[in-house]
């Protein structure tokens, strides 16, 4: 069927369900056209999504922004741009991503996790919100690391990507205090990249890779000053615009994954056993969360010009959600596509689940994120082994990311 239908991603009843309300509609629907609080269509057919939206970029665009709102053309810079120019900005960013980099950054996520496990087990009460005092500080304060920002200003860096994300994705008018808290975020990023050419101009030398690391810290505002993109340095809107979407992409996502990975672990005491009892299994159960959890429901693109999807033709400039939660339980891609399962292959579950998005915009950070977590799941079953659910989570605010800011766990 055709046509607009009776489907709202913002009504409470969806948003409590998450995942599984939008799979049961995309095998209903591969195709909807939702008119409500925005204007835009659903994209739910695996093969649409896989096949179509993350590869032909000349008919998806990404420049004109990835919510239901279109982008201000003055913020279509960094990431936020289509190939081919956005191959360079890309590459930019993949060399911060290196593997000599995240083998550091391994032992960073080492040492916090301990310093979060130490004050867990230092609480008398023994009890306590795991998003508050692991999954929300490791992410947002690894972040800060990466970045060169002040570890000790994480939550300010992750009340702005909240109030920002959800914005532009719930709100159909630009909010005045997001914007003014963006703004304050602009300043204080632009404060940290003129510190950083100050001491570079104070050594008398311009800025070049071979600075990371010896003269300048081994981060990505270093990078992002010293790299070039087609022969020249990035503006500083351009470094600005990169770290922004470094600090939106990498605080949702990963906190999110990490708390749904867990709660669907510990509410099945049987997978929790399991994983503590083959640690073979971890890389498995991160996958699989984040196959049948996707720390993002969908994310949108932009039609460059009319185009048909499931016969239906969509008029140039129309925003159009591809469905993640709906490829992701695809029946004809899995089998028992709605039950968390640890006995899937783990290269099929690479290959196939779109929760890092796909093409050109595949998600830059998917190598850390699979480190980190890993990591977080290899580290919980050693040292807290006995961790337990004592009550039912509480789902973040927002139609469009999935996850619990309250994830309620008990250990000994």
């Amino acid at each position: 069927m055709k046509g607009s239908v009776d489907f709202d991603p913002y009504a409470p009843d969806i948003v409590n369900a998450g995942p599984k309300a939008w799979a049961d509609f995309g095998r209903q629907r591969p195709l909807c056209h939702y008119r409500g609080k925005f204007d835009f269509y659903i994209s739910s057919d695996y093969q649409d999504i896989k096949s179509g939206i993350l590869r032909d970029n000349e008919t998806w665009l990404y420049s004109k922004g990835t919510s239901p709102k279109m982008l201000d053309p003055r913020l279509a810079c960094g990431m936020m741009t289509d190939p081919p120019h956005h191959h360079g900005i890309r590459a930019i960013v993949q060399r911060g991503f290196a593997p000599r980099r995240l083998e550091r950054l391994a032992l960073e996520i080492d040492t916090l996790m301990d310093e979060l496990i130490d004050a867990m087990l230092a609480m008398p009460e023994t009890q306590g919100n795991f998003f508050d005092l692991f999954a929300m500080p490791l992410a947002a304060r690894l972040m800060c690391i990466m970045l060169g920002a002040p570890e000790g200003s994480y939550r300010l860096y992750k009340d702005w990507a909240d109030d920002f994300m959800y914005d532009i994705f719930n709100n159909v008018s630009d909010s005045a205090e997001a914007a003014q808290k963006g703004q304050l975020m602009a300043e204080s990023l632009a404060l940290l990249i003129a510190n950083r050419r100050n001491c570079l101009e104070e050594q008398g030398v311009e800025p070049t890779l071979e600075h990371v690391g010896t003269l300048l810290p081994d981060d990505f505002i270093s990078r992002f000053i010293c790299d070039k993109v087609d022969g020249r340095y990035l503006t500083e809107w351009e470094i600005i615009s990169l770290l922004l979407s470094i600090i939106n992409g990498g605080n949702e996502t990963t906190m999110n994954l990490i708390c749904n990975l867990l709660w669907r672990l510990l509410e099945n005491p049987e997978l929790w056993a399991a994983v503590k009892a083959q640690p073979a299994l971890v890389p498995l159960a991160v996958e699989e969360s984040l196959r049948f959890d996707p720390p993002v429901i969908g994310m949108f693109r932009t039609t460059a010009q009319s185009t048909e999807l499931q016969g239906e033709i969509i008029p140039a400039n129309t925003k159009v959600m591809y469905n993640i939660a709906a490829a992701n339980r695809d029946p004809a891609v899995w089998d028992n596509p709605d039950e968390f399962r640890l006995d899937r292959e783990l290269a099929t579950l690479r290959q196939h689940h779109v929760s890092f998005s796909g093409g050109s915009h595949l998600c830059l950070g998917f190598g850390l994120a699979r480190m980190e977590v890993r990591q977080v799941l290899e580290k919980l079953v050693v040292r807290l082994p006995d961790l337990r659910l004592i009550g039912e989570p509480r789902r973040a605010p927002g139609f469009n990311f999935w996850g619990h800011d309250d994830l309620p766990v008990a250990w000994d």
